[in-house]
């Protein structure tokens, strides 16, 4: 057995911990090849496609033009962990300065692996104009290029380490993430402490990306509404308040509204409780003066405040085992999610869409608010079958589950059809992806785990909703999608079953 000490240095291996000569009796290979380190376009799964590029070539040096073909600098890693500058195209941060504009170097200059975190973020945001336009003209030292620190380290090292990592490097990077949270987390602070703060789209755009962070780390949980996703949810909520309706005037006032307003949203979806009441003026307001694209999202967020308001009335049933009270309103409530559908149908018929990106995770999004709220519907239904008072017949009750079950696992089903479409075929595990994915896959989550958990769904799609986040969560990098969501909802038992049965849904 060779000792890493006979190697003239410090064994790159030793980061983090090798250890492997000691462990497996394996000869220790000493110094890695830089090459194998290097990811391209700020992107760490280019790794494969740089070896087999050296095996088929070996002896000839690669051409700048080969290097990228998106136009981001081609880091690399270094034995002690920064980031080094091979040949490539030039990237010009957000504030104007060109990471890479030198010729060509003979010898590799090793710079810190923060100086590439806005590119790592601006390759997974690349088809959002939000979190583009926005860095564009941040300040350097602002809030936002913290978070790009902490998105990117955290993104890159899920990549590296898929499924499980040594524990002295597990806490290294504990460490190091913590040490970044805590800066965009007081830089954050200290700009909403000013009197312009809550109105600085770099701040609203910090938290936002922030609560994607929580997605990549796996955070959310089905149940804590006090985890650091809901905090940050509702901190964009506030946001908003503050800021009043003046911005939802202008372009890029709408611009940065929607992607806060959405993960708000989704917020109540989760919690069973009312969109913001200020969403009626809101939508009043945007509904003035659309601009292209919008009429879509617009008329999906309408959607949902209806069906957040449903659940949000029978979930406070539940809370105070409130028979009487289910009884009286439930057909108004079953009317309500029924007429909100149908007239969504109608303004989509009347409005066909050209099956952008975009309008494929809104229908998504429509599709994952029909599961909550039927589902919503049809634990109500449960919960009155136990309740022989009850005006509506029990053959009544029983034709309206059926008809909520039936609308939702379509519902379901839609959900699971679009995810290849967004995200390409499962059939592609092992191959590289682009960064850019990892923000499809952040807005597949919410659907997808509605389909997982949500009772209302056939096995089948729960089992495929499973492998799709398995799949988020091992090869984008999005450790949300390995949560088993363990916890149950607290609700009655009646509403857990209808009255006679003993299983099913």
């Amino acid at each position: 057995m060779r000792s890493h000490l006979a190697e003239a240095g410090a064994c790159d291996l030793a980061r983090p911990a090798c250890q492997r000569c000691i462990k497996y009796g394996a000869e220790c290979p000493g110094y890695r090849d830089q090459q194998e380190l290097v990811f391209r376009n700020a992107d760490p799964t280019a790794v494969k496609k740089r070896k087999k590029r050296t095996a088929q070539s070996p002896g000839v040096d690669e051409s700048p033009s080969s290097a990228s073909d998106t136009g981001f600098s081609t880091p690399a890693l270094s034995p002690n962990g920064d980031f080094m500058f091979t040949s490539s195209k030039d990237v010009v941060l957000a504030n104007g300065v060109n990471c890479n504009a030198v010729a060509p170097l003979t010898r590799p200059v090793f710079q810190h692996w923060t100086s590439h975190s806005v590119p790592i973020v601006l390759n997974v945001y690349s088809n959002f104009d939000f979190i583009q336009d926005i860095y564009s003209s941040c300040n350097v030292d602002g809030p936002l290029i913290w978070a790009a620190h902490l998105f990117s380290r955290t993104y890159v090292t899920n990549l590296r380490y898929p499924t499980a990592i040594t524990r002295d490097a597990h806490a290294e990077t504990e460490r190091e993430l913590g040490t970044y949270l805590g800066k965009t987390l007081n830089s954050v602070n200290k700009a909403l402490n000013t009197p312009d703060g809550a109105f600085r789209d770099d701040v609203l755009a910090t938290i936002w990306l922030l609560s994607n962070y929580e997605l990549l780390i796996g955070s959310l949980n089905r149940t804590e509404t006090l985890s650091p996703w809901h905090l940050h949810a509702r901190g964009l909520y506030s946001i908003l308040k503050i800021r009043g309706v003046a911005p939802l005037y202008t372009a890029k006032g709408r611009m940065s509204f929607w992607p806060a307003y959405s993960m708000v949203q989704i917020q109540s979806l989760i919690n069973n409780t009312e969109c913001p009441p200020e969403s009626r003026e809101w939508f009043d307001i945007i509904a003035q003066s659309l601009f292209p694209g919008e009429g879509l999202g617009l008329q999906v967020s309408l959607f949902i405040t209806k069906v957040c308001s449903v659940q949000a009335k029978i979930f406070s049933f539940f809370r105070r085992r409130d028979f009487s009270g289910a009884s009286r309103d439930y057909k108004d409530l079953f009317a309500q999610m029924k007429t909100a559908t149908h007239e969504l149908e109608d303004w989509m018929e009347s409005n066909p869409m050209d099956n952008h990106m975009l309008e494929i995770y809104v229908i998504s999004l429509y599709q994952s608010a029909i599961v909550k709220g039927f589902n919503a519907v049809k634990l109500l239904i449960n919960f009155l079958t136990h309740y022989p008072p009850c005006p509506i017949p029990l053959q009544q009750l029983m034709a309206d589950r059926d008809y909520c079950i039936e609308i939702a696992q379509t519902a379901a089903q839609g959900i699971l059809e679009s995810v290849p479409r967004i995200l390409g075929p499962l059939a592609a595990k092992g191959k590289d992806k682009s960064p850019k994915t990892v923000f499809d896959a952040v807005r597949t989550l919410w659907p997808l785990i509605c389909v997982y958990v949500i009772d209302i769904c056939r096995s089948e799609q729960k089992l495929a909703a499973e492998e799709y986040l398995f799949y988020i969560g091992r090869e984008l990098g999005v450790r949300q999608g390995l949560n088993t969501y363990s916890t149950k909802l607290t609700l009655p038992q009646e509403a857990r079953i209808p009255f006679g049965e003993h299983g099913g849904l």
